[in-house]
């Protein structure tokens, strides 16, 4: 594959691409959850930190008398969870998730990506003491909430930093809305409500 550079109406000359894929290429998304998928796995290869958690596979997930048998359980180690290029490492430990994060440090270095710093963040729930996580000798900070996948997580488990987001969206979306919808008189009752 060849790519050129335009700017300012000029167009270099073409210069071969050997990694990637074309912008708007149909196969890049599944082409980077093979990448990224065969980096974790090389990540993780030798590690046992993360979560274990007890699982059945006939289907009565919500049966807790069941997840106590000894028979039929299925233990699974959770370590990450995925969602297009964002990444969460989970841990019962500090020095669990800190060799967790070397691991991943690690792989992302060996396969050209860089983790953003800036985006990165640390939150625990119950921990007498914060940890001290770092990537490539920069520590990262400690959080109670942050975004993820357009929700606000917190630490407590609670849901009210979201909610009151997600009031506090609405509100601006109305606010702007009151002139050209709510205060137009062209506009119908039906039209409003549809709105």
């Amino acid at each position: 594959m060849k790519g050129t550079v335009s700017f300012d109406g000029d167009t270099s000359t073409p210069f071969k691409i050997s990694s990637g894929v074309k912008q708007g290429c149909m196969l890049a998304p599944t082409l980077f959850g093979i990448f990224f998928s065969r980096r974790l796995t090389y990540a993780f290869q030798s590690s046992s930190d993360g979560v274990y958690i007890h699982t059945r596979r006939d289907g009565k997930l919500y049966n807790l008398a069941r997840l106590r048998a000894k028979t039929k359980l299925t233990r699974v180690l959770i370590r990450e969870m995925l969602f297009a290029d964002d990444a969460a490492l989970v841990s019962h430990t500090n020095d669990g998730l800190q060799r967790l994060m070397n691991h991943f440090a690690h792989a992302c270095k060996e396969f050209a990506l860089t983790i953003s710093i800036k985006k990165t963040e640390v939150m625990t729930q119950d921990a007498p003491i914060p940890p001290t996580i770092s990537v490539n000798d920069s520590r990262l900070e400690t959080v109670n909430n942050f975004r993820y996948l357009g929700s606000i997580i917190s630490s407590n488990v609670s849901l009210d930093a979201d909610i009151n987001a997600r009031i506090g969206n609405a509100a601006v979306v109305m606010s702007k809305l009151q002139k050209r919808v709510w205060e137009n008189k062209n506009l119908t009752l039906n039209t409003k409500m549809k709105v």
